[in-house]
């Protein structure tokens, strides 16, 4: 009989870090203009950013962009202000993220606009079920009262996952080296 208790790492919990991805994708595959922006590495820095928010003024602030109003129950948590950089450096979770979200219908890639790169953004299908993790109005009908709850706590943990995401659009048309250079140095603490 073991008496370790269970312990789930949220690194490599599938649905959330699926739902993360998808909401990036959501929110950021596009520029302003309307061409697909994020490749692969761009993605990952994004990913990592949104899962580490204390890291996202920092680096605006040195991409010379405006800062912004981040909550600190974001920035001020153990896992935000640890220097984990796994993310930026394993590409097999977010391959695989992408891998299965490629076979569910919900993504889709443009190698027309810079024949260079691939660019990632959701289909209508990806599009349908980022929506649907931050709607609160849907799904409401014929939930337990308890249920309903942790719907609703699902949806606002999303809906500020989006938030942050959304913090990051000024940084989208940043080159990958650019953002990897202003990830070092925030690294290096300059």
């Amino acid at each position: 009989m073991s008496h370790n208790l269970p312990y789930l790492l949220i690194d490599d919990d599938f649905p959330l870090n699926l739902s993360i991805v998808a909401l990036i994708l959501y929110k950021l595959s596009f520029s302003v203009k309307g061409n697909a922006v994020l490749e692969f590495d761009k993605l990952q820095i994004f990913l990592y950013l949104v899962k580490n928010p204390s890291k996202i003024n920092p680096m605006l602030a040195l991409a010379g962009k405006k800062l912004l109003p981040i909550k600190s129950q974001y920035v001020f948590t153990i896992e935000s202000l640890s220097s984990n950089v796994d993310v930026l450096f394993d590409r097999s979770k977010l391959k695989f993220l992408l891998k299965h979200m490629a076979a569910r219908g919900m993504l889709e890639c443009d190698n027309v606009t810079d024949p260079k790169s691939l660019k990632y953004y959701l289909s209508p299908v990806g599009i349908r079920f980022a929506e649907e993790l931050i709607d609160f109005n849907s799904g409401g009908t014929g939930e337990s009262p308890s249920r309903s709850k942790d719907n609703e706590y699902d949806k606002s943990y999303f809906k500020a996952t989006l938030d942050v995401a959304e913090g990051l659009t000024s940084l989208q048309t940043q080159s990958v080296n650019k953002l990897n250079s202003y990830l070092n140095s925030i690294f290096k603490g300059i």
